[in-house]
C-alpha cells in the first residue's frame, strides 16, 4: 500500500471529537514538566541551545489545549464543507512549534497529513509524528513523514512554507483544482512607542531577539524606537544591550555554521564603518550586537541576534517603515502605541498580526497566519441554497 493509499484509509477512521481528545493528550505530554519529547528535542535538534528550545517550546504550547482546538474547529467549520482527505504539508525553517502547528491544523479539520520535513530541521516533524503514534495509533496512522514530491500532485490539498521562489515552484506542481495555501518569505518588526518605559520595553524586546536567534519569521528583524526626547533611542540601545548580555547565559545562542560566522562578522564590520552608526557589543565574543542607526536610515534586516535599531520620530514614520516592508511584514511587536496607530501600520505593511513585545514568538493556536484562516483555507465550502 502506498503512503497516499494508507493516508486515505486512515482519513476514513478519523472522528473529529476523538482526534481533538487525542491531540489534547499529545500536547499535554509535550507540556509536561519532565516531557520526554521536549528532552529528545533538546538533545537532538542541534540548531538552538537547550535553554532556548525549553522556553520556546513550553511557552508556545502553553495554551494549546483540547478546549482551544474545539473552539477553533467550531469557528472554522461552521458551514457545510468538504474536508480534504489528505493534506500535503511542505515545511521550512527550524522552529519546532511552527512544524507542530502546521501538522495539527489539518488533523483538527479531519484530514490525514503527509509531511515533508524542513531540510533545516528534519527532527521536529518526526518527533511530533512519533508522539502522535505513541498516544493514539489511529491518529498516528493519519500522519506520514516523507519526501515524495509526487504527493504535491496527488494530495487533495497542499500547504507549503518557504522562500517566495520555493512557493512559486511548488504552486506550479499543484493541479489547479486542488487547494493550495502558500506561506512565503516574511519578517517582523519590533516597535517601541512613546508611552512605555525603555527598561520595560528593552527587557521584552531582548526575549524576542534571543528566542530562536533571529531565525524565524516572527523574530524581529528591526527595532524601531521613538526618539523623543532626543537620545531616547540611544538609551534604549544601551538598555537592550544590558538585557541581551544577561540573556547570553540564560538563553545562549545556538552553534553557528562557518558561513554564518562569516556573515555575522561582515554585518558588524559594514555597520562599524557607516557614518552615524553606533555599535553596542559584548565585551567578549559575538553573542549579540545592537546597531544604532541614524534617523531615517533603512538598513538590511538583522539576524542571529545582530539587530539594527532605528530612531523614529512618530507614528507616521512607523507607518512609512511598515509600508516599505510590504508585502513581507508578518508581525508587529509593540509597546507604547495607540491601537489605531498600530492597526494602520500593520495594514500598510501587509502584515497580519500586532502583538505585545515579549510575545512575538507565541501566537495563539488559532491565529490567522499571514492573514489566512487556519482551517477554512483548506476547505471547499458548500452553498446549500433554499428552494
Amino acid at each position: 500500500m502506498s503512503a497516499l493509499e494508507g493516508l486515505r484509509e486512515a482519513h476514513h477512521k478519523l472522528e473529529p471529537a476523538a482526534v481533538i481528545d487525542a491531540l489534547d493528550r499529545v500536547l499535554a505530554t509535550w507540556r509536561a514538566p519532565a516531557s520526554v519529547w521536549r528532552t529528545k528535542l533538546q538533545h537532538e535538534h542541534g540548531i538552538y541551545s537547550s535553554q532556548v528550545l525549553e522556553l520556546g517550546t513550553a511557552e508556545a504550547l502553553r495554551d494549546w489545549t483540547g478546549e482551544a482546538l474545539r473552539r477553533m474547529r467550531a469557528r472554522e467549520l461552521r458551514e457545510p464543507c468538504r474536508v480534504p482527505p489528505v493534506t500535503a504539508v511542505w515545511l521550512a525553517g527550524s522552529i519546532p512549534s511552527a512544524a507542530f502547528h502546521a501538522i495539527l491544523l489539518p488533523l483538527v479539520a479531519g484530514s490525514a497529513v503527509y509531511v515533508k520535513p524542513s531540510s533545516q530541521d528534519p527532527l521536529s516533524a518526526r518527533l511530533f509524528a512519533e508522539s502522535l503514534r505513541a498516544q493514539d495509533p489511529t491518529l498516528g496512522a493519519a500522519v506520514v513523514v516523507g519526501n515524495d514530491p509526487t504527493l504535491l500532485e496527488s494530495a487533495d490539498a497542499v500547504v507549503a512554507h518557504g522562500a517566495d521562489e520555493t512557493i512559486a515552484a511548488i504552486r506550479a506542481r499543484v493541479p489547479p483544482q486542488r487547494v493550495f495555501v502558500g506561506h512565503g518569505h516574511k519578517l517582523s518588526l519590533a516597535a517601541v512607542g512613546p508611552a512605555v518605559e525603555i527598561d520595560t520595553a528593552a527587557q521584552a524586546v531582548a526575549i524576542d531577539i534571543a528566542l530562536y536567534d533571529g531565525r524565524g519569521c516572527l523574530s524581529p528583524a528591526y527595532v524601531g524606537v521613538v526618539d523623543r526626547p532626543a537620545g531616547r533611542a540611544a538609551a534604549f540601545g544601551r538598555a537592550l544591550a544590558d538585557e541581551l548580555e544577561q540573556l547570553a547565559s540564560k538563553l545562549p545562542r545556538g552553534p553557528l555554521l562557518t558561513s554564518e560566522e562569516a556573515a555575522l562578522h561582515e554585518m558588524r564590520a559594514r555597520a562599524a564603518v557607516r557614518e552615524g552608526v553606533r555599535l553596542e557589543l559584548p565585551e567578549h565574543g559575538s553573542e549579540w550586537t545592537v546597531i544604532l542607526e541614524p534617523a531615517g536610515s533603512r538598513p538590511a534586516p538583522g539576524w542571529l541576534r545582530c539587530l539594527p535599531l532605528v530612531p523614529l520620530f512618530d507614528a507616521c514614520e512607523l507607518e512609512d517603515w511598515c509600508r516599505r516592508l510590504a508585502p513581507h511584514l508578518s508581525s508587529l511587536g509593540h509597546m507604547g502605541w495607540g491601537r489605531q496607530e498600530l492597526l494602520s501600520a500593520v495594514q500598510l505593511g501587509g502584515g497580519s498580526r500586532a502583538c505585545t513585545l515579549g510575545r512575538m514568538h507565541f501566537p495563539p493556536i488559532d491565529w490567522n497566519h499571514d492573514g489566512i484562516s487556519p482551517i477554512r483555507s483548506l476547505l471547499r465550502l458548500i452553498d446549500a441554497e433554499s428552494p
